[in-house]
């Protein structure tokens, strides 16, 4: 039941979200020099840093803050689906916002407590809403590609999958209440597009996604954990002026 409500609550921020971007963005759309562009991107990077109040284990005893190391730290891309909103500002300088829904996630894998112990790490699956602005530069046309360089700030708001304790039944790391994930950061990025020809408003770009995060209760850390997400997302897109 909490699970949905959240689920709920997620679709209709993201909805609305939308609803707001457009509406605030309509009145500019006629100046000519403005851009939606609408993307998907997958992507692959790590997860680090991870700490929090942790129940005792073997080795490593006491109810504690407890930080440990993923032995496998993959933290991937599945998609993200974004629609961004280019607002011109000079000959070069744009103001970028955009939003997207995205899923990462972890593998299945084990944990090296800091001053020892070692536990078994089912994967977990995150999925949510990304919310990115900021400047994009954009460099001299060379042929029919204009090149571009740009930093976002970043925050990620969403769902965490599997987090199970299995005290009382089930298996750990398996099922449980999904938790809220609240992540902060940065992303710089550096692409280009197509401004000519049959691929025109096509492009490719690469974005390395940087985020700090709290997040609520996983597994033995019941009472939330912190962590570094770091990903690599290589994004197609296709830009629309007005």
């Amino acid at each position: 039941m909490i699970s949905c409500i959240k689920i709920n609550k997620l679709n209709k921020i993201f909805f609305k979200i939308i609803l707001i971007f457009f509406i605030n963005h309509y009145f500019v759309f006629a100046e000519g020099k403005n851009e939606i562009s609408i993307g998907i991107a997958g992507g692959n990077g790590f997860m680090e840093n991870v700490s929090g109040m942790h129940t005792p284990v073997v080795g490593n005893p006491g109810t504690n803050v407890k930080g440990l190391v993923l032995n496998d730290d993959s933290l991937n891309t599945i998609y993200s689906f974004s629609i961004d909103f280019n607002k011109y500002l000079n000959d070069n300088l744009y103001l970028n916002s955009g939003i997207s829904f995205a899923r990462h996630y972890t593998v299945d894998t084990s944990i090296t407590f800091d001053g020892g112990s070692v536990s078994d790490f089912p994967d977990i699956n995150f999925r949510g809403i990304a919310l990115e602005i900021g400047p994009s530069y954009r460099f001299d046309k060379i042929s029919h590609f204009t090149p571009y360089i740009g930093i976002n700030a970043s925050t990620f708001l969403g769902l965490q999958s599997d987090t199970n304790y299995a005290q009382s039944s089930g298996t750990y790391g398996v099922g449980g209440a999904e938790t809220f994930v609240k992540c902060f950061g940065v992303t710089p990025n550096l692409g280009f597009f197509v401004n000519s020809g049959l691929f025109k408003g096509y492009g490719f770009s690469i974005e390395n996604l940087i985020l700090g995060c709290d997040n609520d209760h996983n597994r033995s850390m019941t009472e939330g954990y912190e962590a570094d997400f770091n990903i690599i997302q290589y994004r197609i897109d296709y830009r629309i002026p007005f």
